[in-house]
């Protein structure tokens, strides 16, 4: 199996699509969720649109109706994209992530956000092998962050950077302990490709390889940077939950569950200070 069969893509639609299903489908049939923040929501929003943002879904989730198929949109299909995964983590089963986000519903062609993916539980992998799967993702996700940092300058979010920088460090040495209690073996030097086949370029969570992701901000504004960072927070999130749900390690059904909690503090923290940048 290679690393990247642990990660499936989110089912999307595109603006156009959108615009035809809402002609077509009865209002009662469907919801649109705007994951975007208030101000964004208030500047101009799809109509009968429900705005639930990013940070809050989690606590919100009960809000929405599984039987109707829910469309996720924010700004760039960033945001929405990790929406429409802890949707579906949820139990929301008709998800649909609009590409492009509402600027491609608007006209505004952009280079579209680095691809990535739900994490998917593989049955097969040990807990210490997940342990090492999420140090692996949590590894590139620090690498990319270290890259972007200095664009954003002191009073642009760059202390909100260092923070989460310091977060990820944190969460790194949390799953070595954890893989060494579950194990009882230390993490090797070679960690963590003595544990599972990790490719040799870094990637992040959600699956997100961090050259492409490093290409594709190559002249971004801090506001589109920021918008990704709150969508690998919100990947991260959604990976812990998942892993928390399915280990059957006590110990490490804690770890994952801590974890998960301080990256979901931590989405709110950045989607304030993106929030900032527009």
């Amino acid at each position: 199996m290679s690393f990247f069969d642990l990660f499936k893509p989110v089912p999307s639609i595109t603006p156009e699509e959108v615009r035809e299903y809402i002609e077509k489908t009865p209002p009662a049939d469907y919801c649109l969720l705007d994951v975007r923040q208030p101000a964004e929501y208030e500047q101009g929003h799809l109509p009968g649109a429900i705005l639930m943002p990013l940070h809050e879904l989690p606590a919100r989730v009960t809000e929405l109706e599984p039987g109707r198929t829910t469309i996720v949109y924010c700004r760039s299909g960033n945001r929405s994209r990790s929406a429409a995964g802890l949707l579906l983590s949820a139990g929301i089963k008709n998800v649909l992530n609009m590409e492009g986000g509402i600027l491609r519903y608007n006209g505004i062609v952009a280079s579209g956000p680095p691809e990535s993916g739900m994490f998917c539980f593989p049955e097969t992998l040990t807990p210490g092998q997940l342990a090492a799967v999420a140090w692996f993702l949590e590894d590139g996700t620090i690498r990319f962050l270290e890259a972007v940092k200095d664009g954003f300058g002191p009073g642009g979010g760059e202390a909100v950077i260092s923070e989460l920088i310091a977060e990820k460090k944190a969460h790194k040495s949390a799953l070595e302990r954890l893989y060494a209690e579950l194990t009882g073996e230390s993490p090797s030097g070679d960690f963590p490709r003595s544990v599972i086949d990790t490719p040799d370029d870094a990637v992040m969570v959600g699956c997100i390889k961090v050259a492409e992701a490093l290409r594709w901000s190559e002249g971004k504004t801090p506001t589109d940077v920021m918008e990704l960072l709150v969508t690998l927070c919100a990947n991260s999130y959604d990976l812990y939950l998942k892993l928390g749900r399915k280990v059957g390690s006590e110990e490490a059904r804690r770890v994952f569950s801590l974890l998960a909690d301080e990256d979901r503090r931590t989405i709110g923290k950045l989607s304030a200070a993106f929030e900032r940048t527009l």
